[in-house]
């Protein structure tokens, strides 16, 4: 009888004689993955060979777990016998109070072995345990009323108002930081420092790569700010720079399809900002290649948490690293539930036909959305119709990621800016396009006046309530 193959989760030994190393065996898989199963009368191939097992050879073996393993544990160990009469042990086990020693000493699963933890993993995973008693983000902080970006946090009451989720107006600060439970005296606990104060360090990198090596970087940026600004910053940029799609009406601003639905990005953003581990100064990364958008956040799910579990809806557990930050941005509705927002992301992406994982990486977690068609034109214009119908048309605007692949589509960089604003947004104006884009008005206009002599956008609608449209011509 064959029980199949070693892995991070299951470990064979022939015999009892193999007690030490079995112990060991447990622990590190205990750190990895917090249950598994070990076997004794069983070679490393998977093979029963079997042994003499006894009422005292379990009670050995049960021993031998609560004399060596730390903290302690209690795994169920059954006698069982093969159809050949072959008899051997199973040992399974599980525990949620990791990190684990045997005989004093750390190991971690990797593959079907057994590794001594470096001391950054184990004091990784002793902040762990200390998170889940006493999370980091209702901990307090240093910083006072004063250190709060107040406009930041009046426009978040507003949304939560909107949301129906906020009862009450905006009055104060210290007065709003209190109904949240983000103060304790005069103190900002860190959900509070988070959200609504400026960062002097980087939160967030983005950047466009050639290749998955990442030898050959075409643009990088660094951004320190605001929680909430630091999102938008990503989300503008991931837009900006992959295609959207346009299809034209018979009247009114023609709607914009991105390459990543919206939403699914807006989600995954925000996700990675506020489940990410805030005890690390590491930034949140944004890569875009020509096949895929990464948003890489410092921090793997917690102990748990299946992301594909998540992903495929089979789970919805709300349990967070940073409970205190999710609860306030569910309030304002930047956030739903936690738990049921990467299942919307999974079928908003669906949809579009696009497909999403997440991926651990050794900095993180990195959710990466693959792109469709990654080696098609950054910027196509089709034909619009001399009578376009009520059914639309596709005409295929198609932002790319190179400023030169612009150029060739007779764009300036402001040029190619600009018109990525419109289409994310038909009603921006061109002191909002300034501020975001950090240009002046004056180029902004300018810059207007080549797209509409170029019969690349039009305007409908009066100066101050019309909006863009997207527009093509026979090239």
């Amino acid at each position: 009888m064959n029980l199949g193959h070693e892995d991070e989760q299951r470990e064979f030994k022939r015999s009892t004689s193999e007690m030490k190393e079995a112990m060991a065996s447990i622990a590190s898989i205990l750190n990895k993955h917090g249950e598994g199963e070990l076997y004794f009368g069983v070679r490393r191939d998977g093979e029963v060979c079997g042994q003499d097992v006894s009422e005292s050879t379990l009670r050995e073996i049960s021993q031998a777990v609560g004399n060596h393993i730390e903290p302690s544990i209690y795994p169920s160990v059954t006698h069982e016998r093969t159809p050949e009469g072959k008899d051997y042990v199973k040992v399974a086990f599980r525990g949620d109070a990791a990190p684990y020693s045997c005989a004093g000493r750390y190991r971690i699963r990797v593959a079907d072995e057994d590794v001594l933890m470096s001391p950054d993993e184990l004091r990784l995973q002793f902040r762990e345990v200390e998170s889940s008693v006493n999370p980091w983000d209702g901990r307090v902080s240093g910083k006072t009323v004063s250190d709060v970006d107040e406009e930041t946090l009046r426009k978040f009451v507003e949304r939560g108002q909107g949301k129906g989720r906020i009862p009450f107006g905006y009055t104060n600060a210290k007065d709003v930081l209190e109904r949240l439970g983000l103060l304790d005296g005069d103190n900002l606990r860190n959900a509070a420092v988070v959200l609504f104060c400026p960062s002097i360090y980087t939160g967030l990198k983005m950047g466009i790569l050639a290749t998955h090596a990442r030898t050959d970087i075409l643009d990088l940026r660094q951004e320190a700010g605001v929680f909430f600004d630091l999102v938008d910053k990503a989300e503008w940029y991931i837009i900006t720079n992959t295609r959207n799609r346009v299809d034209t009406f018979t009247s009114g601003p023609s709607p914009v399809y991105p390459e990543i639905p919206r939403d699914a990005l807006r989600e995954g953003l925000m996700n990675a900002f506020a489940h990410r581990d805030w005890q690390t100064t590491e930034a949140v990364v944004i890569d875009i290649y020509n096949d895929a958008v990464e948003i890489l956040s410092p921090g793997w799910f917690i102990k748990g948490q299946d992301p594909d579990k998540h992903l495929s809806g089979e789970s919805k557990s709300s349990i967070t690293r940073n409970p205190l930050i999710s609860r306030t941005l569910y309030r304002s509705g930047d956030i739903e539930a936690y738990g049921t927002g990467i299942k919307r992301i999974k079928d908003l992406c669906d949809e579009a036909g696009i497909e999403v994982e997440y991926v651990r990486t050794v900095d993180g977690t990195n959710l990466v959305f693959h792109r469709n068609d990654p080696f098609g034109r950054s910027m196509v214009v089709d034909a619009v119709p001399d009578n376009p119908t009520s059914v639309g048309t596709n005409v295929g605007i198609n932002v790319g990621i190179k400023d030169v692949r612009a150029a060739e589509a007779g764009l300036s960089r402001t040029e190619f800016a600009v018109l990525s604003e419109i289409i994310a947004d038909p009603h921006v104006t061109a002191a909002e396009a300034a501020a975001k884009l950090g240009l002046t008005e004056r180029s902004i206009e300018r810059a207007i006046r080549g797209l509409r002599e170029k019969s690349l956008i039009k305007r409908e609608g009066s100066r101050k309530s019309g909006a863009w449209v997207v527009i093509g011509e026979d090239e």
